[in-house]
């Protein structure tokens, strides 16, 4: 545990609270931002010492995203007790299984709750905190792909002092979740898991999705003209671990692995996306008619475009070149033609890798979704994964991987 006058993280000992909204998947996912601060180190190491999840529905595809990141939380000393909802059948068997399994990576616990009434626990709160600060997202995420990176989701970040009051109120909720003497929660153990199954109250992970599938989906009519549009969002791939055979406990460990690279050069990819600060071609691009032209930096073309020949706009469906530009035989920029930006004082794009290839956004920084892209690349900038072109950042050009 590190000691209170080494509890800086990033920035040193916060004087008052800050807050900040986000919206899924436009600006920020979830998913992302939690493996980031479960690793966020400062300069004595692990940032965080504790964290406390309360959720209403746990699933492996959820958790095949947190849990190598998790076990290296645990494994360096970080404290882990998570609350889960069984209720709708929407938590699986696997996915609480992939929480016991942390349970050999360090100080870990996990409760389920319900209530044979019919109130469903349905809240999903997240408390990092060290001895000086906290960190606080309340949201709508639950820990499933599609509740950490595809369904339109909101939530709120607070960054306080560990002994803030809502931080206070926080933990006291979270302990009366927890309480196993209301009869409502109970610790998980193998024993207990088993019941769960053999009474019927978690189903597997295939027999969830076709319910999902089944129940939720709505389609118009046959014959009848749809009266939305549709939108397709990818997640990334899972990180994958190893795991251990079945040890005496009968619970399958997690052997340390290496993460796969999220931002490998050439390996980006399909469900990533990036979120830019766009710079036009030249500062008087209006004058010399490139308004719509922008320079990718080679660091982005080298990692998140690399081999593509071109994005397609979201606005109008068509495809725009990536174009390599040189300068005395030798590579000096590359170029991109977005036409929405044309009138825009100052742009930012969201690009998103899928199955059929890169597709963009583009806003003026003072519209709402712009300026909610722009909102999360000033918050990349606390943490470091917002980058830059260059020192000066009224002139350079911003990227963050979400």
């Amino acid at each position: 545990m590190r000691k209170p006058q080494d509890n800086a993280c990033e920035t040193g000992k916060l004087k008052r609270e800050i807050a900040w909204f986000y919206n899924q998947p436009l600006a920020i996912r979830l998913g992302t931002k939690l493996q980031g601060d479960v690793d966020r180190m400062d300069n004595v190491g692990q940032c965080w010492d504790t964290l406390d999840i309360a959720v209403a529905w746990v699933r492996e595809s959820g958790m095949r995203h947190l849990s190598e990141r998790l076990a290296s939380f645990l494994r360096n000393g970080g404290e882990l007790s998570v609350i889960v909802g069984i209720d709708l059948e929407n938590t699986t068997r696997e996915g609480l299984q992939a929480l016991l399994n942390l349970e050999c990576c360090g100080q870990c616990e996990t409760f389920v709750y319900h209530n044979e009434a019919g109130s469903v626990f349905h809240p999903k709160v997240y408390l990092f905190r060290n001895e000086e600060e906290a960190r606080l997202i309340v949201g709508s995420n639950n820990i499933t792909e599609s509740g950490l990176y595809v369904n339109v989701e909101a939530g709120l970040q607070v960054d306080a002092t560990a002994d803030a009051e809502v931080v206070v109120e926080v933990q006291k909720a979270l302990s009366s979740w927890k309480d196993t003497t209301s009869g409502l929660a109970k610790r998980l153990d193998k024993d207990f898991l088993a019941n769960l199954v053999r009474e019927g109250y978690v189903p597997d992970e295939a027999a969830a999705r076709e319910k999902i599938r089944r129940e939720s989906t709505i389609r118009p009519r046959k014959g009848a003209a749809a009266l939305f549009g549709s939108r397709t969002f990818e997640p990334p791939p899972p990180i994958r671990s190893e795991t251990s055979p079945v040890g005496p406990s009968g619970v399958r460990a997690l052997r340390p692995s290496t993460p796969t690279p999220v931002m490998s050069a050439g390996q980006i990819p399909s469900g990533t996306v990036l979120l830019m600060r766009l710079r036009k071609a030249s500062a008087t691009a209006s004058a010399t008619g490139r308004p719509t032209q922008t320079q990718i930096p080679f660091r982005v073309v080298n990692t998140f475009f690399n081999g593509a020949t071109e994005v397609r706009s979201i606005h109008s469906g068509v495809a725009h070149g990536i174009h390599e530009a040189s300068a005395r035989g030798n590579p000096n920029t590359t170029k991109l033609e977005i036409p929405e930006m044309r009138d825009f004082a100052q742009p930012v794009a969201r690009f998103e890798k899928t199955s059929q290839g890169i597709v963009y956004e583009a806003y003026d920084v003072d519209s709402p979704k712009g300026h909610q892209i722009m909102e999360s690349l000033e918050e990349g900038r606390n943490d470091g994964s917002t980058q830059l072109s260059i020192g000066n950042p009224e002139r350079a050009t911003w990227w963050r991987f979400i």
